[in-house]
């Protein structure tokens, strides 16, 4: 059976594409270990809710999170993050739309290792989209040279 354009569009609109976006900010003051354990675990049950899965990294006061999921309900996470009175410098460091598969799909919250920060901050630095001209570039590029001050 040949297929119509309508075919097609009505296969695009049924595909459910993922939007993931990375973050960083700047803790105002440095979280008890009590009080990262309710973030993390607050924010597992608010993003298990929308669909939301990512993963979130926190060393000596910064803070990186990778966030995925549907468009709409990331972009309101990542509005609502901007004006979170806790953090400050907050900063997009990439965003990718129309995403097939998660990269963590099994967690709607999970606190990783500074390796892992590194690591992701790295890519964004690399592949991230800046678009042109980009505020935040530079922001990124200080980042990354500030974790591997650090790393040595």
């Amino acid at each position: 059976m040949p297929h119509t354009n309508a075919s097609f569009e009505q296969a695009a609109e049924a595909k459910t594409y993922l939007y993931q976006l990375v973050y960083s900010s700047v803790l105002k003051q440095r979280l008890t270990q009590g009080e990262i354990d309710a973030l993390v675990e607050n924010a597992q049950r608010a993003n298990q809710a929308a669909g939301i899965t990512g993963i979130l990294m926190m060393d000596d006061g910064i803070v990186v999170q990778w966030l995925e999921g549907d468009k709409a309900a990331v972009r309101a996470l990542w509005a609502r993050l901007q004006h979170d009175p806790r953090h400050h410098c907050v900063v997009k460091l990439l965003h990718r739309e129309y995403q097939d598969a998660r990269l963590y799909p099994n967690w709607s919250m999970q606190l990783a290792t500074r390796q892992e920060m590194l690591a992701i901050v790295h890519q964004a630095r690399d592949h991230g989209n800046y678009g042109i001209p980009n505020p935040w570039a530079p922001a990124v590029d200080k980042l990354c040279e500030l974790l591997d001050g650090e790393a040595t």
